[in-house]
């Protein structure tokens, strides 16, 4: 009976691929969504295609890592547009990042389809990962390699093949190249390994762990002596010092963790209460479970949700410092947090099973069941509004709203002679082909320093309109860039004349021929 189980799994990560893949596909008629992060990377793929390598408006990237828009470039010769290239592509990485859960879960919880089922569900029915992955965003990708990092490493400790450990460190190295945070991760690879050579002398245990750490570093040393070579800095990012309070962070993560699980309208103190009550009894559970002997802590059902759990610890440290000292403007949101929270899906799911197993307490794991049951209730129908809402209208830059925009009509007959100044230069760019120059910023937003040339930069912009050599575009709807200067501002700080006032924007300037 179990050998036929194993026959009609992968059938079963299959169908469930398949099936995630042409729900995203029904998602996003319009194209995958974009937002300024998307135009990078859409940008990049364009550039990459035309040949100019990898850089925007002749500019070496040396900020976003390049293997999205690598992917992006290899799918596009199969789709009609890079934005549709980017929803062909995700609709893949949700079909796939769905079949890696059902893949990690089935091995670490008793190959019990019952449990995969339950944890595919509730990957499906979050609203925040039908977002992710309907945008032209690298996170997707960047699962991908972790949930498989994750799988081959933990397969690796439960029986060690060298050949599984060089994959799992290649994976994680791809992960580097996707996005920077992925270092984050290398320390758990580190200490995974180590740990998991006790049997061994410390000389074959380090041996071993210098190869994990040059086998993950190998990809993104490359990419990093490529971009000092090109550009000069390895990642154009600086060391400032804006730490951020240790609550207000936690807050945050709690926050965005309870409205993953539950995306229900609660008090601070409500949310707060409810994660450190689930964390106190997920540590004694670990605790208790530490406490037994005839554990095997080799076992799929142990090994895969200690590494998630070290993983996400891992993480959440890293982002802390990342926000401390590099960008302050890197908000702790869903998106963000999306690597662990999906990691974690299988994670808890074989950690509450094997607690349930080992103790010998089935309620525990019923009552498991139960609570996971109303969490997906709770999910479903908010996940259902959302991808609705995108089916009909779309997402970011690819919404009817943004390709209808009035403003964005009138910049396209704006004579190529003329500057354009705008509070979204991005969206030009991505909508008309356009280059245009951001509004003079009153804060750098990753290191929160004041612009100290903010008055020079305003009268250089407003001397350039009112001679007639450029334009302003200031969309209304662009209203979260808290570090530009508003539109009353801008108004109050020289005499622009109102070229043109649409439902979407306003454009200041002299008329041109």
């Amino acid at each position: 009976m179990k050998k036929n189980i194993q026959i009609w799994f992968p059938l079963y990560v299959g169908l469930t691929g398949i099936t995630a893949c042409i729900l995203m596909l029904w998602i996003t008629p319009y194209g995958a969504g974009a937002s300024p992060d998307s135009t990078v990377y859409i940008g990049a793929a364009k550039s990459l295609l035309s040949g100019k390598g990898y850089s925007l408006n002749g500019n070496p990237i040396t900020q976003y890592p390049p293997l999205y828009p690598l992917f992006l470039a290899a799918t596009s010769p199969f789709v009609k547009n890079l934005v549709q290239a980017a929803r062909i592509l995700n609709a893949l990485l949700f079909g796939i990042n769905a079949g890696l859960i059902a893949w990690e879960v089935y091995w670490s919880a008793g190959r019990n389809f019952l449990i995969t089922t339950l944890a595919v569900f509730f990957f499906l029915s979050s609203a925040s990962l039908l977002v992710l992955h309907a945008m032209a965003w690298s996170e997707p990708l960047f699962v991908t390699f972790l949930l498989t990092c994750i799988i081959l490493l933990s397969l690796y400790v439960n029986r060690p093949r060298l050949s599984m450990l060089i994959a799992a460190c290649l994976s994680l190295g791809l992960a580097l190249v996707t996005r920077y945070i992925g270092a984050a991760f290398l320390p758990a690879v580190l200490i995974i390994v180590f740990v998991s050579e006790g049997s061994h002398k410390i000389g074959r245990r380090l041996l071993n762990t210098l190869i994990s750490l040059v086998l993950t570093c190998a990809p993104l040393a490359i990419l990093l002596a490529r971009n000092l070579l090109v550009a000069g800095s390895a990642t154009s990012r600086s060391f400032t010092a804006h730490p951020v309070p240790v609550l207000k962070y936690a807050i945050q993560i709690i926050s965005t963790g309870i409205n993953f699980i539950a995306p229900l309208s609660l008090s601070t103190g409500a949310s707060s209460a409810i994660f450190g009550l689930m964390a106190v009894l997920f540590i004694a559970l670990v605790v208790v479970l530490f406490k037994r002997q005839q554990v095997d802590w080799r076992s799929m059902g142990v090994v895969m949700p200690l590494t998630c759990l070290l993983f996400s610890a891992c993480y959440l440290v890293f982002l802390y410092l990342s926000i401390s000292f590099v960008d302050a403007s890197t908000p702790v949101d869903a998106r963000l947090l999306a690597p662990i929270l999906i990691i974690l899906i299988g994670g808890v799911i074989s950690a509450i099973w094997t607690a349930a197993k080992t103790l010998k307490k089935p309620i525990l794991w019923w009552g498991f069941l139960f609570i996971a049951a109303i969490s997906i209730s709770i999910k479903t129908p908010e996940a259902i509004r959302t991808g609705a809402s995108i089916q009909k209208t779309g997402l970011g830059y690819t919404t009817l709203q943004w390709q209808n925009s009035e403003s964005i009509a009138f910049v396209k007959s704006v004579p190529e002679d003329v500057k354009i100044y705008s509070n979204g230069p991005d969206v030009i760019s991505f909508l008309t082909d356009r280059q245009s120059v951001t509004i003079p910023r009153k804060t750098d937003a990753t290191t929160l320093e004041n612009n100290t040339h903010y008055n020079e930069e305003i009268m250089a912009m407003c001397q350039d309109i009112l001679e007639k050599k450029a334009i302003l575009v200031y969309f209304n709807s662009i209203n979260w860039r808290w570090y530009l200067p508003t539109q009353e501002e801008l108004e109050s700080s020289c005499d622009l004349p109102v070229l043109r006032s649409f439902g979407d924007g306003k454009l200041y300037g002299t008329p041109f021929k």
